[in-house]
C-alpha cells in the first residue's frame, strides 16, 4: 500500500511566515521613505518656481515680497500668505540679511487624503534665499534626525 501524503508540515508553513514577516519588517519602512522623498520632490518644485518669480521680482522692483499673488505665478488657491499644493503649504517671509533683500520660504507637511508617516510627522522645510539657498528641515516632529534624510 502506497501510502504518499503530499503537503506542506506546521514548521514549514510557519517558517515561511516567518521570512516573510522579517523581509515585511524591514521593505515598510524603505517603502515609507521612498514615498515621502517622493513627496518632497514636490516642495522642491515649489521652491523652484517661488525662486525663480521672487528673482524676477527683485529684477523689477528691488525687494523680495512675501504677498504669492505679486509673483508672476499661479497656483490653485493660492492667496497672498499661502501657496497650498496636494501635500505641501507654502508661506513667505521677506525681510533684509546681512547681504541684503532675502526672503523665508517655508513648506509645511500636511495630510489630505493621505498619510504622514510617524517617522516623519508634520514636518517643516525652509529656505532661506539667497543667504542659505539649500534647503533645511525647520521642524520635524517624528523625532531626531528622521527628516534630514529626505533632503539629501
Amino acid at each position: 500500500m502506497n501510502n504518499n501524503r503530499k503537503g506542506f508540515t506546521l514548521i514549514e508553513l510557519l517558517v515561511v511566515v516567518l521570512i516573510i514577516g522579517i523581509l515585511a519588517s524591514i521593505a515598510i519602512p524603505q517603502y515609507f521613505k521612498v514615498v515621502e522623498k517622493a513627496r518632497v520632490s514636490e516642495a522642491m518644485s515649489i521652491i523652484s518656481s517661488v525662486k525663480s518669480a521672487q528673482e524676477r521680482f527683485l529684477a523689477r522692483g528691488g525687494s523680495y515680497t512675501s504677498d504669492f499673488t505679486r509673483l508672476d505665478i499661479s497656483y490653485a488657491n493660492m492667496t497672498a500668505t499661502a501657496l497650498p499644493s496636494k501635500f505641501y503649504t507654502a508661506s513667505a517671509s521677506a525681510g533684509t540679511c546681512a547681504s541684503g533683500p532675502c526672503y523665508v520660504i517655508t513648506l509645511t507637511r500636511h495630510t489630505n487624503s493621505s498619510t504622514v508617516a510617524a517617522r516623519y510627522g508634520t514636518y517643516s522645510l525652509n529656505a532661506n534665499v539667497p543667504d542659505k539657498p539649500q534647503v533645511t528641515v525647520a521642524s520635524c516632529p517624528g523625532g531626531g534626525t528622521n527628516c534630514d534624510e529626505l533632503v539629501d
